[in-house]
This record gives C-alpha cells, structure tokens and sequence, in this order.
C-alpha cells in the first residue's frame, strides 16, 4: 500500500476511482471561467488541455481548500463557495483530507463555517471523521452548531486515549506575516480573524 490518502483509506494509486477526464471536461464546460481567479482558470485550462492527472489532482487539492475557506459573512460581498466547481474539484480527485497552511482539512473549514452541503458532499468523497486539525481537533469540535458536532463525531477508537503525535502536539502552523508576527485566534480554526 502507498501513503496516498484516497477516500481516507491507503490505496495504491492503480486502485483510486477516477473520473475519465471526458467526464470532467463535461463538468469544467458548464462552468464561465471569467467568474473565477486567475488559479481556478489556470486548472481548468489544463483540465481542458494534457495536464497530467497528478498535477490536476494537487491543484483541485488546493482549490478546494481555497474554496471552502471563504467566512459566511463574505457572501454580503458576493463572495461565497461555489458548489459546482467544489464538485469538479471532488470529481478530480482533490484529497479531503488535505490540510492547508494553518493546519485545517477542507471538513474542519466547512463544519467552522457551517457549510452542511459543503460538509455532506465532503463526507461522501471520504473525508475522515477523525482527521485532526493543527490544534488536534477533530472537525466535531470546531463546528458551527451542536447539530453539525454530532453529526461530525468521530466513531470511539483506542486512539483516542493516545497521547497526540508529535507532528500536532507541538504544531507551529501559525505562518509570520511580513513583519515576522504569528497571527491567531482563539476559536481553534487557525486563522486571525479581524
């Protein structure tokens, strides 16, 4: 087995499911590329064109990660996830359980959010229940609602009576602003809110 995460569970790379890239062209067409940044236009011009499936796969990695970090409160300005091209992004093989430069896996923005159809379409592409975050958290306990937390708990395993991996339990995923600063806050989800 590879320490490639597909779906949460290790699989060699011959045994992923894939979507044929046909497929995903059909998704990619109902989508106006002058409504996105300049990133998201970038891969769906190599989606379109003979970028390797590796390389699509990491920039739908990052592009979910981008797109479900969008504060609800950013919809009063337009700005809000955009479902479509989260399900292009899933389709083509992004890894959900990724996480991004404060430590927070695509689940944990969304359950912080409370994103549910964010968090239902995530679940189903085989985001973990008991992936932690940078503060070793799981996504229950950073979401929005006591609702999506109960929704979002972890099955009960013996590891969680473990003490954390080192990698988390002395995690400095707090990036320096230009001025070398650390930025924070204190909800748990990783970043500086203003």
């Amino acid at each position: 087995m590879s320490d490639i995460q597909w779906n949460s569970v290790p699989v060699n790379d011959d045994e992923k499911p894939t979507v044929g890239r046909e497929d995903l062209r059909e998704l990619a067409r109902d989508l106006d590329p002058d409504e996105y940044d300049d990133d998201v236009r970038a891969f769906l011009d190599g989606l379109m064109g003979d970028t390797p499936d590796d390389e699509l796969r990491k920039a739908a990695t990052l592009l979910l990660q981008d797109e479900v970090d969008l504060p609800p409160d950013m919809a009063a300005h337009g700005v809000e996830p955009d479902m479509p091209l989260i399900e292009l992004l899933l389709s083509a093989g992004a890894d959900v359980n990724a996480r991004n430069a404060y430590g927070q896996p695509p689940l944990h923005l969304a359950a912080f959010y409370g994103y549910e159809e964010i968090i239902d379409r995530l679940l189903a592409a085989g985001a973990n229940l008991r992936t932690r975050n940078a503060q070793g958290r799981f996504a229950a306990q950073v979401a929005a609602t006591p609702a999506l937390a109960a929704k979002l708990e972890p099955p009960h395993s013996e590891e969680d009576d473990a003490p954390l991996p080192p990698e988390i339990e002395d995690a400095d995923n707090e990036p320096d602003d230009d001025d070398g600063h650390h930025h924070h806050c204190d909800c748990g989800c990783g970043h500086h809110h203003e």
